[in-house]
């Protein structure tokens, strides 16, 4: 351990100790006085300006009103999810698309078979169909995803 008094670092120790005097002392806790004399007799003076004007209750009453606000949208949202959960309307309706990405995915093998048929016939319309075919199915693909994830955005789904 280090020997404070004998080894003291004039830049380290010396500046980050300041001895008073004892009137500098005095002052000090004289300064300290009065200081909190001044802001009390403020803290006096606001706290009795606030309750005159009324600001205290008017502003109880708007953080009631928010907290009704609050509740209410709350249980709103709440009973409009339940709902929505009791009538199945967000399971029909993934399932529904889920159906649909289905029926397209088997008409685009359908019109893709159609196109190699076509193709012995047509080289030139087999490309054309082709390029049709993968345009649906990115396009059905790229709907499907969006709306299922809209979906299961709005009921929480992760």
């Amino acid at each position: 351990m280090k020997d404070y008094n004998n080894h003291q670092n004039g830049s380290s120790q010396g500046d980050l100790v300041h001895k008073w005097t004892a009137t500098e002392t005095v002052e000090a806790i004289q300064n300290v006085s009065k200081n909190i004399r001044e802001y009390s007799f403020k803290m006096r003076e606001t706290m009795k300006t606030l309750r005159e004007s009324g600001a205290i209750p008017e502003m109880a009453d708007a953080i009631r009103e928010a907290s009704f606000a609050v509740r209410d949208t709350v249980n709103d949202i709440n009973e409009t999810t339940k709902e929505l959960k009791r009538k199945g309307a967000i399971v029909d309706t993934a399932g529904a698309i889920e159906n649909t990405l289905k029926i397209a995915e088997e008409s685009a093998s359908t019109v893709k078979d159609i196109a190699t048929d076509a193709g012995r016939v047509s080289p030139h319309t087999t490309k054309a169909i082709h390029k049709g075919v993968d345009l649906v199915k990115k396009e059905t693909n790229h709907v499907t995803g969006m709306v299922v994830k809209d979906l299961k955005t709005k009921v929480g789904v992760r």
